[in-house]
């Protein structure tokens, strides 16, 4: 009797070991999986903000031009493309909390904490 409690003791030792191996490998194929989707996402946008940077630096010294063209003075067309900068500058500083900081923290803690297809709905 003793014996067969011993034995089916050591038997659901092993299959609770194999259980947490299991559960590891999981857990690390689904780090693995959202680690690598994250940096290529990255690198992705990375690289399209490189590109409409160019595209919007053309595209402001041709308005700055052409503005200088229609005012006679280039100078003065340079200053109301600087002038228009700053004022964007200044909304995305007074609405930085809404625009970035909230959205990066809730897509972080959409990474580190995904639900799982048997996790309860809200």
């Amino acid at each position: 009797m003793k014996e067969n409690i011993t034995s089916e003791l050591e038997e659901l030792r092993k299959e609770f070991e194999e259980y947490v191996k299991v559960r590891v490998d999981l857990t690390k194929l689904h780090i693995a999986g959202e680690l690598s989707r994250f940096f290529s996402n990255l690198m992705t946008k990375t690289v399209l903000l490189y590109l409409f940077f160019f595209v919007f630096m053309f595209f402001s010294l041709a308005a700055a031009f052409l503005l200088g063209k229609w005012m006679g003075s280039y100078a003065l067309g340079f200053a109301l493309m600087g002038g228009l900068f700053l004022l964007a500058a200044l909304v995305f500083w007074l609405l930085r909390k809404r625009i970035i900081e909230r959205p990066v923290v809730q897509h972080f803690i959409e990474l580190m904490f995904p639900k799982f297809d048997h996790d309860e709905e809200e």
